[in-house]
């Protein structure tokens, strides 16, 4: 009987990573064609009703999912709805498993999505927060870049007043980029920063490396977000030289 039980616990397993791997494969080829992520979605939405294992991994998932719907809207509320809902996910994904990385990353960047949305001043009291889960996520991977970046945009986002900083969010970018020189959103955020004090042949220097990429750790969001993004911040401080 035990036995059986250890069997059929194995072919579960074995079931739900070829899903969570057909998921992030989806994920990142929608760029090519959204219902790739409509498919990646229904993928996740089918295990968080039928599994009880690796529900840690399933809804970190679902939680970034949630992150990037949110990400791609304009208006601020429906915005809002996105990330507050993968920040729910993402907690549910902590209590399951306290050491998963990617649960505690994933709680703080939508938190810190919602933090924006509700303007810098108004979600002070997150600031801590978000901090106490970027280290976390570092203290459980150490070579976690996305950790580093979201550090440095907490320094860069606030007033100095509040503890904002710009030379330790540059540290934290240039960290993140040693840990992972392919996760390509570190470069924008850090060439708008040396823009921003003034170190333009640095911005543009960042912003060329990033546009000298042929692929990412995240491909979706290099072809549809990073990319796009860096073109324009380019174009924008050459036309002001």
């Amino acid at each position: 009987m035990l036995l059986l039980i250890a069997l059929s616990l194995i072919s579960d397993t074995n079931h739900i990573k070829k899903q969570l791997i057909k998921s992030d494969s989806l994920y990142l080829e929608s760029y090519k064609d959204t219902t790739l992520f409509n498919e990646a979605e229904r993928i996740l939405d089918a295990l968080i009703l039928d599994s009880k294992i690796m529900q840690d991994e399933i809804f970190w998932r679902k939680s970034h999912l949630c992150f990037e719907r949110g990400y791609a809207l304009k208006e601020n509320t429906k915005k809002k709805v996105w990330h507050e809902r993968g920040e729910k996910l993402a907690k549910f994904a902590i209590e399951k498993n306290p050491n998963n990385p990617e649960a505690h990353f994933w709680f703080a960047l939508n938190k810190a999505a919602i933090g924006k949305i509700n303007g810098v001043l108004n979600s002070l009291f997150m600031v801590d927060d978000l901090k106490k889960e970027s280290q976390k996520v570092i203290e459980l991977d150490p070579k976690h870049a996305g950790a580093h970046m979201l550090l440095g945009e907490i320094y860069k986002s606030l007033p100095g007043l509040f503890g904002g900083d710009k030379k330790k969010a540059i540290d934290e970018f240039k960290i993140a980029i040693e840990k992972d020189s392919l996760f390509t959103a570190t470069y924008v955020i850090l060439a708008k920063t040396y823009r921003d004090i003034d170190k333009i042949e640095e911005a543009k220097k960042t912003l060329n490396k990033l546009l000298s990429f042929k692929t990412s750790r995240d491909i979706r969001r290099f072809e549809l977000y990073d990319k796009k993004d860096a073109e324009k911040l380019l174009k924008e401080i050459e036309e002001k030289e």
